[in-house]
């Protein structure tokens, strides 16, 4: 054998050995979740690298669990509603969280038909974000095309490369570190790194910081959820498509409007933002509304004022005051999504003055309701309405296009 080839053929098997070394690392750290061949406390419990392939993740996570409920939506679902929690009815178990930091409502719809391929479960509960819903003067529905070799792609790479080494190494690290990002088996976000982020900023600084990002986001976007064309926004047939297949299937559906923090409300109305959130569940009410005769469809509103979103916000440099139902002003706590729970499986009449499942005919009176909530909020907080102001009057404008 001349020696060019004995060098290849050690270089060879060199990089099988060090494949196999990364592998098998890989495969028993299992950062993402998707082999399960071993899970020991103080090794590889924690999947701190999780988030990073959430959808793999999950994905893996809902098809070993047949879940008799699911929770869709985003990030506010993620971390708002924990499968464990006592408010789920026993009826209603097991609870797996599918919702998906960033997701859209096509998104939604997708994993939504995505388990209907091994499972049907008797519930979903599936998040709407009003943003979601906002179009710009092209926009054009999405619709994603099936990967069929997403399943293998997803485990050859969470097997063999680099990256997956890399949160490997971390996965080991985080085992030990109270504060770790991480999902649980049931797919929930138990916000570990927010809870860090509060005890050594204070939650003044994640409001302040989260309400500059909206205003910014808010001024510069659309402030309309029709088209050119007087047709709604493309969001609204993946809702539509949902309420078809829930109805075909004999799946009820909660659709939940998200509550979000006071002061995240008062930027939607100095925005300018506040008629298309009316428009928003109008739409969504019509849609419902126009289930098929013995669907179980419902359209739950949690975005009032009071008694929860309302809740003041420590001061500059508290650090020691921890929030109760919220994170920042975006994203709700899970101490508030089991309120939410309980309300929407209360039997009728024992609901909470919290939270409204809207009808057509309560409709109008209710939106009534949230604009005087609204209007008293900022007479009574006048100081956090004028920093929000602020906020809304520093946020550079989209420029606009000349013809």
């Amino acid at each position: 054998m001349s020696v060019s080839a004995r060098y290849l053929r050690t270089l060879s098997l060199a990089t099988v050995a060090l494949l196999a070394l990364v592998a098998t690392i890989n495969l028993l750290v299992d950062p993402y979740g998707l082999f399960r061949i071993i899970r020991i406390d103080g090794f590889n419990a924690i999947k701190s690298q999780a988030g990073q392939r959430a959808g793999a993740f999950k994905r893996a996570g809902a098809e070993r669990m047949r879940p008799n409920t699911l929770v869709l939506g985003n990030s506010r679902a993620e971390i708002g509603f924990d499968p464990q929690s006592s408010a789920w009815p026993t009826s209603m178990r097991p609870v797996f969280n599918l919702a998906l930091p960033g997701a859209s409502v096509e998104t939604a719809l997708n994993e939504f038909t995505h388990v209907l391929e091994y499972t049907t479960p008797t519930l979903a509960v599936v998040g709407l974000d009003f943003l979601d819903f906002r179009i710009g003067p092209a926009a054009q529905a999405e619709h994603a095309t099936p990967d069929r070799l997403q399943w293998l792609r997803e485990r050859v790479s969470a097997l063999l490369t680099i990256g997956a080494l890399a949160d490997s190494l971390a996965t080991l690290r985080a085992q030990h570190d109270p504060y770790a990002t991480s999902l649980t088996e049931a797919g929930f976000n138990p916000m570990r790194d927010y809870a860090a982020i509060a005890r050594r900023e204070g939650y003044y600084t994640m409001f302040r910081q989260r309400n500059q990002e909206n205003a910014g986001s808010y001024v510069r976007g659309s402030k309309e959820i029709y088209l050119a064309d007087g047709r709604p926004a493309p969001e609204f047939h993946a809702v539509e498509r949902m309420i078809h297949i829930a109805s075909r299937s004999g799946i009820q559906l909660k659709f939940v409007i998200y509550p979000v923090h006071a002061q995240t409300l008062v930027l939607f109305h100095q925005a300018g933002l506040w008629p298309a959130f009316e428009a928003w569940k109008r739409e969504l009410v019509r849609r419902v509304a126009a289930a098929p005769a013995g669907a179980s469809i419902e359209l739950w509103d949690f975005s009032g004022f009071a008694p929860y979103a309302d809740e003041p916000v420590p001061p500059p440099g508290d650090t020691r005051t921890e929030m109760r139902w919220y994170w920042e002003a975006g994203h709700f706590k899970k101490s508030l999504g089991e309120i939410m729970l309980a309300t929407m499986f209360a039997a009728p009449g024992n609901q909470t003055q919290w939270g409204y499942r809207l009808t057509t005919g309560e409709l109008e009176g209710h939106l009534q309701r949230q604009r005087a909530a609204r209007e008293s909020f900022e007479k009574s907080r006048a100081a956090e309405t004028s920093e929000l102001a602020g906020f809304i009057g520093s946020a550079t404008p989209m420029p606009q296009r000349r013809p």
